[in-house]
């Protein structure tokens, strides 16, 4: 791998993460839906649990890609 490409690998896992959050964002709500359609509650505690895992992953990706020593800093400050 080159430089190059080195560079682009924050910017592919970030791409790669929202991807992964918005999935489990529309599997919660389809959780959620069949929840309310059933009146099943263990179908909605899974929906929440799922949304909230969802909010931790993009917590930890908003805290690993923008901390002091994180590439999008040097990106943002470079201008």
């Amino acid at each position: 791998m080159g430089s190059s490409s080195l560079a682009l690998l924050p910017g592919l896992i970030g791409l790669l993460l929202v991807a992964v959050v918005i999935t489990l964002v529309a599997w919660a709500l389809q959780l959620m839906q069949s929840a309310s359609d059933s009146n099943e509650f263990s179908l909605m505690l899974a929906g929440c649990l799922v949304c909230s895992a969802a909010v931790g992953l993009s917590t930890v990706m908003v805290i690993s890609l923008t901390g002091p020593n994180a590439p999008l800093v040097h990106i943002f400050h470079a201008g």
